[in-house]
């Protein structure tokens, strides 16, 4: 005869607990903004910032193991620096990242991904 316990296991949460928890941080940022209460940067309600903290869940989510959370998070970025930095435009911000991509593009030329690391041809 087997004794069998089914104890919840506590410290466990499902994706509705997570949801409900970023739905009542929202409202209650969306709350004090309305109120004036505290004086909030108008930034940290624009649709930047949702696309960052998304990509930080999805990155969150494989451990940061894989790579598109890093691309949400530099789309999100791009838009919301303009936000933060008024002189700043994006005829200056879209040269930068096509740079950087194609200087890691060359540099990398005798390398390839297999999956876990890079390789030398």
């Amino acid at each position: 005869m087997e004794n069998q316990l089914n104890t919840p296991q506590h410290g466990t949460y499902n994706s509705k607990t997570i949801a409900g928890i970023i739905l009542l941080g929202a409202g209650f940022l969306f709350l004090l903004k309305g109120v004036s209460f505290i004086l909030l940067p108008h930034w940290l309600f624009s649709w930047p910032i949702f696309l960052i903290i998304f990509a930080i869940i999805i990155g969150a989510k494989s451990n940061f193991r894989k790579t598109n959370w890093m691309v949400l998070l530099a789309v999100g970025f791009v838009f919301l620096l303009p936000n933060i930095i008024p002189s700043l435009s994006y005829a200056i911000l879209w040269p930068v990242p096509m740079i950087c991509i194609g200087l890691f593009m060359v540099f990398r030329r005798n390398q390839r991904w297999n999956g876990n690391n890079w390789e030398r041809k």
